[in-house]
């Protein structure tokens, strides 16, 4: 398990944290800012998906799912798997070697996990697709629930919508990674962005 350093509410984030510095032969393959817009149409296909499973369970029941009284704390709930819990999962991933910063910035609705560590192709690919696990738990649970346990069945559809929806960004990178870095090769966050390399060189 790596160190994982709680830094709680931030105004900013990623500004005073150490990196060290890259081969040579490092080839970015993102900017660190401004692809959070075009990572959105990524999570097009689980929202999909989310979507799909609501009328599906609501013509096989002939009723709705939903208890509108549990939508607010469904969406408190959701909003926990979305920021907090998601860094987590992603932290939780990196080798022991390895020190990553969680926290908040509340004002941007936003939460954090930083780490500059490298990591292989495989290692990137699982800590990126970890946080989808808190939207695939409550899917299924929403799925499979009898229809009488509605504010359950709530919860655990705005769970899902939610923590599958909040790795929009990350499928973008594990699809990137596996289109355009070797399977030798080292990936690393920087402050200037995502680069890979080959450790060998």
């Amino acid at each position: 398990m790596p160190t994982i350093i709680w830094e709680g509410n931030k105004k900013e984030f990623g500004t005073s944290h150490k990196c060290s510095e890259l081969p040579e032969n490092a080839v970015k393959l993102r900017e660190a800012d401004g692809f959070i817009g075009k990572a959105m149409l990524y999570g097009i296909a689980p929202m999909m998906i989310c979507m799909m499973s609501m009328p599906i369970k609501a013509f096989l029941n002939k009723q709705s799912p939903i208890d509108p009284l549990f939508l607010i704390p469904a969406f408190v709930i959701g909003f926990i798997i979305a920021l907090p819990l998601h860094e987590i999962m992603h932290a939780l991933c990196y080798p022991k070697s390895a020190t990553v910063w969680i926290g908040l910035c509340v004002r941007k609705l936003a939460a954090y996990a930083i780490s500059y560590h490298p990591l292989t192709k495989t290692r990137f690919i699982i800590m990126s697709l970890a946080p989808s696990v808190l939207g695939i738990i409550p899917l299924v649970l929403f799925i499979v629930l009898p229809i009488s346990m509605k504010p359950l069945l709530t919860i655990c559809f705005i769970s899902a919508f939610m923590g599958l929806i909040s790795p929009a960004p990350d499928y973008m990178d594990i699809l990137s990674v596996i289109n355009k870095v070797p399977n030798t090769a080292m990936i690393q966050d920087t402050p200037n962005g995502l680069f890979f390399y080959d450790s060998a060189k």
